[in-house]
């Protein structure tokens, strides 16, 4: 498991290149090795049932790892979603506190430090260590805050900040859930399986230099499409990854913002 958490930490590149090399490597070696000892009859019956089998159990990998490439992209837009519903929430929050006058403008610093402790330190780890104790403090505190400010101001008022605090918890959490979302484990099995079955029918070919090399060309293919299921797998992690722009974006929005309010209360006074 530690092994495969490292892989998706590889360049992409080096990524494609390892599962080529495996997949290509075990047919090559499959044949070179095991058809010697095989010894299957070199009939032109015995390898027209060779190449319908193998060209099978190709089809049946190929839309496997089709079926799973959807899924790992439906799972990368759902993740992609939740990051910005969170961006969104805490945006939804800021727009309530400026509405709101004094009080309101004393969670926009709060606020602001929350979202930079998001986007510089929890969502690049999320992934290897899970929530981060010091966002989760600061999380903390923009509620605590968000409660005080609400106790002077109106039921109405009190009521929409408390439900806009609320929504950007929920928001966390679902986005906490979903570092840890994956493509289940039995499409893996089940793509090992089939794997597994196609290298078995490289020593019914016979051992002969191109027949090898095209026997590890296919499984090289095959290979690479595991490895693009692989790295899209899990969303928050390695570089095929939901992109973290909503909350720079977010940040860069709540810095202006508030360079917009210290004007205004210089005026005021």
């Amino acid at each position: 498991m530690q092994a495969l958490m490292f892989l998706h930490d590889l360049p992409s590149t080096l990524v494609y290149a390892i599962f080529m090399g495996v997949a290509g490597g075990s047919a090559a070696l499959a044949c070179v090795l095991l058809a010697p000892l095989v010894r299957a009859p070199q009939t032109k019956e015995m390898l027209d049932v060779a190449m319908r089998t193998g060209g099978a159990i190709t089809a049946a990998l190929t839309l496997t790892l089709a079926f799973c490439a959807v899924q790992a992209r439906g799972q990368m837009a759902e993740a992609q979603r939740l990051v910005q519903a969170e961006a969104n929430a805490i945006a939804g929050l800021a727009r309530t506190a400026e509405r709101m006058g004094a009080p309101g403008h004393a969670l926009l610093p709060p606020i602001a430090a929350y979202v930079a402790e998001i986007a510089g330190a929890e969502f690049p780890a999320m992934a290897h260590h899970g929530r981060s104790p010091d966002t989760q403090r600061r999380a903390e505190a923009l509620e605590d805050a968000a409660y005080l400010a609400a106790a002077s101001l109106s039921d109405s008022l009190a009521a929409d900040l408390i439900d806009q605090a609320d929504q950007v918890e929920a928001a966390r959490e679902a986005r906490l859930h979903a570092a840890g979302a994956a493509l289940p484990m039995q499409f893996w099995i089940l793509i090992l399986l089939l794997g597994g079955l196609l290298v078995a029918t490289g020593p019914i070919y016979p051992a002969r230099p191109h027949v090898v090399a095209m026997l590890g060309i296919q499984s090289a293919a095959l290979g690479a499409l595991v490895a693009f299921v692989f790295l899209m797998d899990q969303p928050f992690r390695g570089e095929f990854t939901v992109s973290g722009e909503p909350y720079r974006v977010l940040e860069r929005s709540l810095a202006h913002r508030g360079a917009l309010i210290r004007p205004a209360r210089m005026i005021r006074q």
